[in-house]
């Protein structure tokens, strides 16, 4: 995150400025208008107490007292007017904002690069863009009303009572310094706290998140307690944050609300001295005094302002934090080679941010174009971390990987994932209907292709059994399927997208022995002229590939054919004879 946006609160709020002015300026000053009404009303008030006192009750000038019922009135209508402007179009200024903060976060989540992710927590991810977006705009919207608002209403209230006795108004302002002091010595605190409160938030969501996606294990090895005391752990410290915070925003209030009533109390006694007495009607008197305890009200609200404003800051931080993340890097601009090339790494590493050990070491790889390629070796060795760098996912920390003798980082990323088709172990289906599910980032798709990518991935069967065909909604994750069904899902949907060059990370793991024949056969047809990598630990994926690459340890220890790997009776042939791949 920039520096000034860390350090200086106002940067926060300049930066929140802008961004709520744009498109939303005739509403903003629609609610100051209103909110500048409403605050002149106060003072109105206070200052009709004069004459309804000295000229309706003491004097009783029928004049006046013809005229007050009216102008009473007439202030509390332009002050209801002025209420409702301030709410509907601050209300409509707040979610504006909401509406492009959360825009700006989730565009900025479509284009992170997958380490952000890595190192990142999906409840954290999750709070940021739920609850801090609301805060922030809640929190911006309401300080707004009271600076502007409360602030005009005391200034005014200030002038009635100068004017009504300049030496009582000198006595009740000189608490302003020490309410100043007790606000700057109270804003570090504010911040931490409210950082510490609003992080205990997405821990509550990240903790939550996981019961919810691993309840079935949560079941199954009755890890009940386990769970509870780690919700406990985290829902306590949530707890303690904002009671922290709110103890540290109460002794703030207090402390000022007894500053200014001690103010309050000196002035009453003052005023009975005989010196003010003289100067001052019945009618001034009450008025001054109707104007000190209206002042009171916006004084709490600007006493509170420091607390809410800690409260917006630590939600920009962390709103900013994630907008100002770099998103994944494409400086590439080519996108008119050959993409029927081999594929070929040369001196790659790769290591994982904030690690300090190489996942691969020196990987030197010829992958021809249309062969069938497959990698084997045991879990952790480097496989998936080696087919993630084709379509870019990560980039070698040394070395290059090419296509058509140009590095992958000079190829536009669009162009080269438009080439890539891939199925992972951990199938990925959304919360739509089937149709979109297989169709997902392509355009222009009609029912007789999804059907056909359907049927050549042997799933067309259950599809049919579904109660609307290929318009079912599939819920979370295809939920309301079984993970064979999932599998082919995906794998279909690599079908339709008919790319050149096939990834497939252990793609019929989930699918059991007759469909995963299914399957084979379909992907013989599909990889046929296209260049296929295949990771894989059952035989039948391998026995037919044209290169077999055995890692370990991040390096390539042997290539070769299966039965040239057998005949070696090397590293394969070992893995082989444990059936590893059984």
């Amino acid at each position: 995150m920039k520096e000034s946006t860390q350090k200086n609160g106002w940067a926060i709020y300049k930066r929140l400025v802008r961004i709520a002015l744009k498109n939303n300026s005739i509403p903003l000053s629609i609610a100051i208008f209103g909110m500048v009404i409403t605050a002149l009303s106060d003072p109105a008030l206070s200052a009709i107490m004069k004459p309804i006192l000295d000229g309706g009750f003491i004097e009783r000038d029928q004049n006046v007292i013809s005229l007050l019922p009216l102008g009473l009135f007439l202030i509390f209508f332009l002050r209801s007017i002025g209420i409702f402007l301030t709410i509907y179009y601050m209300a409509k200024v707040g979610r504006a904002l909401v509406y492009r903060l959360r825009e700006m976060m989730f565009e900025k989540l479509l284009h992170l690069p997958i380490s952000f992710y890595d190192n990142s927590s999906s409840g954290d991810l999750m709070s940021r863009i739920s609850h801090n977006v609301e805060l922030l705009s809640s929190v911006a919207s309401r300080s707004l009303i009271i600076l502007i608002r409360d602030t005009i209403t005391i200034i005014g209230l200030l002038i009635w009572m100068f004017y009504l006795s300049w030496e009582l108004t000198l006595f009740f302002i000189t608490a302003a310094p020490f309410i100043v002091f007790l606000v700057s010595t109270l804003n570090k605190k504010f911040r931490k706290l409210t950082h510490d409160a609003q992080n205990s938030v997405g821990n509550i969501i990240h903790v939550s998140q996981e019961i919810i996606q691993g309840n079935k294990i949560v079941k199954i090895f009755k890890g009940y307690k386990n769970e509870k005391e780690r919700f406990d752990i985290t829902n306590k410290f949530n707890n303690r944050s904002h009671m922290k915070l709110a103890l540290t925003e109460g002794i703030n209030s207090a402390v000022i609300m007894l500053i200014v009533g001690s103010s309050l109390s000196g002035i009453i006694l003052l005023s009975t001295f005989d010196f003010i007495l003289e100067t001052i009607t019945v009618g001034s008197f009450v008025s001054f005094m109707f104007a000190m305890f209206m002042i009171l009200g916006p004084a709490r609200g600007l006493a509170s302002i420091n607390a809410r404003l800690q409260q917006g800051i630590a939600a920009g931080e962390n709103i900013f934090e994630l907008i100002d993340e770099k998103s994944e890097i494409d400086s590439g601009k080519e996108t008119k080679i050959n993409i029927n090339n081999d594929i070929i790494f040369s001196n790659v590493n790769f290591k994982y941010e904030n690690s300090d050990s190489l996942v691969l070491k020196n990987i030197n790889l010829k992958i021809e174009t249309g062969k069938f390629i497959a990698l084997v070796g045991m879990s952790g060795c480097g496989k998936s971390t080696l087919v993630n760098l084709i379509p870019r996912l990560y980039n070698p920390v040394a070395g290059n990987i090419s296509i058509d003798n140009v590095d992958l980082k000079e190829l536009n990323i669009d162009f080269l994932r438009s080439n890539i088709s891939y199925v992972g172990q951990d199938t990925i289906l959304f919360n739509d209907t089937i149709k979109n599910n297989i169709s997902y980032g392509q355009k222009n798709i009609g029912d007789d292709e999804i059907i056909e990518s359907l049927d050549k991935s042997y799933s067309l069967d259950f599809v049919n059994d579904m109660p609307n065909g290929i318009n079912t909604v599939i819920g979370e994750n295809g939920v309301l399927l079984s993970g064979g069904q999932r599998q082919r899902l995906a794998i279909a949907r690599a079908f339709l997208k008919n790319s050149h060059i096939l990834i497939f990370d252990e793609a019929t793991s989930s699918l059991d022995s007759v469909s995963e024949k299914y399957i084979q056969k379909a992907l013989d047809t599909l990889k046929k002229g296209k260049t296929t990598v295949v990771i894989a630990h059952r035989l039948s994926t391998v026995e037919n590939a044209n290169k077999i690459i055995v890692m370990d340890d991040g390096q390539i220890i042997e290539t070769g054919s299966h039965h040239e790997l057998i005949n070696k009776k090397n590293y394969y042939y070992n893995l082989y004879n444990s059936q590893i791949f059984q």
